[in-house]
């Protein structure tokens, strides 16, 4: 229990308590009605309780302010896009159809850079077989308008059947490359 002075009276200094047979000075005023002179001592408030309710205030403030970021953040536009088959997923036959495409590209376009690469090593190591060489044969020839009209595989070799636009099917050998299908008619 303490000593609760009235809010009439003077005030007690800090932690007195009246000693045993303490009377109030009769010039203060009266009790007022129904004031408790003795109450129960409150547990004070330490610097533990201070500090958590810091802490949970700052929590607060700190998911408040999340939930704001992620209700007001725009939603990404987000595109998918088909998948394409890569080259292990694609059969023999589409992966040599589109060696067939490239080379016909590359000749129809005078392009040496994108011809080197789709052709066999045999090719490649050829004396004639150089830029130079490439745009004098082609000078000398139109545009490929070629399809492929069949394509027969054994192991790392295929035959594959190919037609000019008004011509006759001929057969082109291809070899398989360090996992990659080349144009290989010498």
């Amino acid at each position: 229990m303490r000593f609760n002075p009235p809010p009439n009276w003077p005030p007690a200094p800090p932690g007195w308590t009246p000693p045993p047979g303490w009377q109030p000075d009769p010039s203060w005023p009266p009790v007022p009605p129904g004031w408790q002179l003795w109450v129960e001592d409150r547990p004070a408030r330490g610097k533990a309780a201070l500090i958590i309710g810091a802490l949970v205030a700052t929590l607060l403030i700190v998911v408040g302010v999340v939930v704001a970021i992620v209700v007001t953040r725009p939603t990404p536009d987000v595109t998918v896009k088909p998948a394409t088959p890569t080259q292990t997923e694609q059969t023999d036959e589409q992966q040599i159809e589109a060696v067939v495409e490239k080379f016909q590209s590359a000749w129809n376009e005078r392009d040496f850079a994108a011809f080197e690469p789709i052709v066999c090593q045999e090719m490649r190591d050829a004396e004639e077989f150089n830029e130079n060489d490439f745009l004098a044969a082609r000078e000398d020839s139109d545009d490929m308008n070629i399809s492929v009209k069949s394509v027969e595989v054994d192991g790392d070799s295929a035959t594959v059947s190919v037609k000019p636009a008004g011509g006759v099917a001929r057969d082109v050998p291809f070899a398989r490359e360090d996992g990659d299908w080349k144009w290989c008619d010498p």
